[in-house]
């Protein structure tokens, strides 16, 4: 067996532990199991209590089922910036949201985004290792209602409006709005909020633009039950159980 001198590895810890993290119960139970004798690691059996693994090197095994650290579900609001890409890597070498999450203080690389945002857009986006969660959220069956803040270069007319909520042909596909509302006019700023139960990609500058409007700016504010309230740019938070549990219900309760 290798040498389990540990020395300050952070990636060591004491078997008992380890098999805590897979799931075998607690670690007075997990400490039966080694002294037992029953937990194998890379083929030779240990009983030492104070023996410690490597989860990236080391082989774990009990009756004969490689045991794996089971991983705590995890849900994050992040507020993005603008140019920041939504991506895992860009071949043009933009930040990404990984690498702009890392650099403050969050390691979301084994978290997937919900939804996108393109590179000039702002504003709410989820992320989250739940896997059923992410599908129920985007599959086009599944209509989870978005909130978006957009600004235009002047006022949309009546019939504008009319057409967005219609529907608007964009690229093949037939592109609406649930509602659209004039919120604020500041000097050459009007500011409306959009609603969506889509989620096409560019879907809100790709309708204006059908309606001979510019989108000068645009910020998701809410994403099912979650909104995102007084966040900035760059911050990020964990949403809370009862912002979970309204996820999950507007999500899986369409299957």
């Amino acid at each position: 067996m290798r040498d389990n001198d540990t020395g300050k590895d952070p990636n060591l810890v004491r078997i008992n532990k380890y098999l805590a993290q897979c799931g075998l119960g607690a670690r007075r139970k997990c400490d039966e199991l080694v002294e037992s004798g029953r937990i194998i690691v890379n083929g030779q059996k240990v009983t030492e209590l104070g023996f410690k693994v490597n989860s990236n090197v080391d082989r774990v095994e009990y009756k004969g089922r490689q045991l794996r650290p089971i991983r705590k579900l995890e849900y994050y609001a992040y507020c993005k910036p603008r140019e920041v890409m939504v991506t895992n890597s860009d071949p043009e070498g933009r930040l990404t949201i990984y690498e702009a999450l890392r650099r403050d203080g969050l390691d979301a690389g084994l978290l997937k985004y919900v939804g996108r945002l393109d590179y000039l857009s702002e504003g709410l986006l989820l992320l989250t290792n739940d896997g059923g969660l992410i599908h129920a959220l985007t599959h086009p069956r599944f209509a989870i209602k978005k909130v978006y803040r957009v600004r235009t270069g002047r006022s949309l007319s009546r019939d504008d409006i009319k057409k967005l909520i219609d529907g608007v042909e964009s690229e093949g596909q037939l592109l609406r709005a649930v509602s659209v509302n004039l919120i604020e006019i500041k000097d050459d700023q009007h500011w409306y909020e959009i609603a969506l139960m889509e989620g096409k990609n560019r879907q809100i500058r790709r309708m204006l633009e059908g309606v001979g409007h510019e989108v000068r700016r645009l910020r998701r504010v809410a994403f099912g039950s979650v909104k995102l309230g007084d966040m900035k740019a760059g911050e990020y938070r964990e949403l809370t159980q009862r912002e979970i549990g309204g996820l999950k219900n507007s999500g899986f309760k369409n299957k």
